[in-house]
């Protein structure tokens, strides 16, 4: 009778210990608790450092050319041809032609209240251009161009004595005329880029009318001129990321506080970037009414990359570093750095505002134990 009370003693014992801790789940390295979960918002930045790379727009599939608060911003244009092709015998005129994408006013919304824009074209072959002052001697002519959505052909006709026999480059200019605006256009790494095309006539097969025909000639460089109105910039107290330029800002972290020595080991389950982002110092545009800006963390050490992406109301609609977090901390790393930039270059004008007071930053990191055997 004394053996079977302390067996039923012993039973009562295991249930009472498996409601208290879950079975561990094992494996052939670590036991791994999956109920043992610790969650917190660190604010471990120690550093921030900005810096900035050029963009190589002439390999981008936009262009851009306007003027807001923030930015003035315009193109210029290279174009090399065979000298044979400007021949007055054959050339009747020639267009400059682009396609137009979209038009932002400069609040953002995707809502215009004009129609038209005026833009200056500029015959600057061989000159050092200033976006804030284009030279007026090589001014061409200004011209009322429709920035309604869908692509739309810009063309500009060029004066019958700018190009002449045997030229074969040319160099020309677009800027902004009025303000408030930014406008995108298809740029030099798009088959629909900036082209120059000839209109010639031939006798059609009657030899009485003649028929038009064209020579069609893609841009062969294509460069941005954009200028930072710095006054509306506060950089005493903001870091700026611009889907404008290839801007970046250094994050160092500490990790001190969530590595783990000896046997423990920490699986991240889940982990947030939070830069201390001030969306009223930021400028978010909509297109189409969706309001996003994306962008993307990276660990210099292993180039591993995540995706940030921030929608309106300054909240996440994408935001795991995780594996960042977990490979420097399986590396046993005690910071670790996050270089955050933009991931949507030149597709939209818009910015946002970082602090760069380090405390203000933090990571969020959901955690679980694990325990080697």
């Amino acid at each position: 009778m004394k053996i079977r009370i302390y067996f039923l003693l012993a039973a009562l014992s295991v249930v009472i210990w498996s409601c208290d801790e879950p079975v561990p789940f094992e494996t052939t390295t670590f036991i791994y608790n999956p109920f043992s979960i610790e969650e917190d918002t660190l604010n471990n930045v120690t550093d921030i450092s900005s810096g900035a790379e050029a963009v190589d727009w002439g390999n981008h599939l936009r262009v851009w050319v306007g003027e807001t608060r923030f930015y003035k911003s315009g193109f210029s244009v290279g174009f090399t041809f065979n000298d044979t092709v400007m021949n007055p015998l054959l050339v009747d005129s020639v267009q400059f032609q682009m396609i137009h994408q979209h038009t932002f006013p400069e609040n953002g919304a995707d809502t215009l209240e004009t129609d038209q824009l005026n833009f200056g074209l500029y015959e600057i072959t061989d000159q050092n251009l200033d976006v804030n002052n284009p030279p007026s001697e090589s001014w061409i002519y200004d011209k009322s161009q429709d920035i309604t959505d869908g692509d739309r052909v810009w063309s500009y006709t060029l004066p019958e004595d700018l190009l002449v026999e045997g030229d074969s480059l040319i160099s020309l200019g677009v800027f902004p005329v009025d303000s408030e605006y930014l406008s995108s256009l298809y740029g030099g790494g798009s088959v629909s880029g900036p082209r120059l095309i000839f209109y010639s006539h031939e006798a059609d097969v009657d030899g009485e009318d003649s028929v038009t025909t064209l020579h069609s000639i893609a841009a062969d460089t294509l460069f941005m001129h954009v200028m930072e109105k710095s006054a509306e910039f506060d950089r005493s107290t903001y870091d700026y990321i611009s889907q404008f330029t290839a801007d970046s800002i250094v994050f160092t972290i500490d990790l001190t506080d969530v590595v783990t020595t000896g046997d423990t080991l920490l699986h991240i389950v889940s982990s947030k970037f939070l830069p201390a982002i001030d969306t009223s110092a930021s400028q978010l545009y909509t297109q189409d009414s969706v309001l996003t800006f994306e962008m993307s963390v990276t660990d210099p050490v292993t180039e591993y990359t995540a995706s940030i992406e921030l929608s309106a109301g300054n909240s996440y609609i994408n935001n795991q570093i995780n594996v960042l977090v977990q490979t420097a901390i399986d590396e046993e790393r005690n910071s670790l750095e996050l270089v955050l930039k933009p991931d949507h270059v030149g597709y939209d004008p818009g910015f946002i505002a970082i602090s760069n007071d380090p405390l203000n930053s933090a990571t969020f990191v959901s955690v679980s134990k694990a325990v080697k055997p």
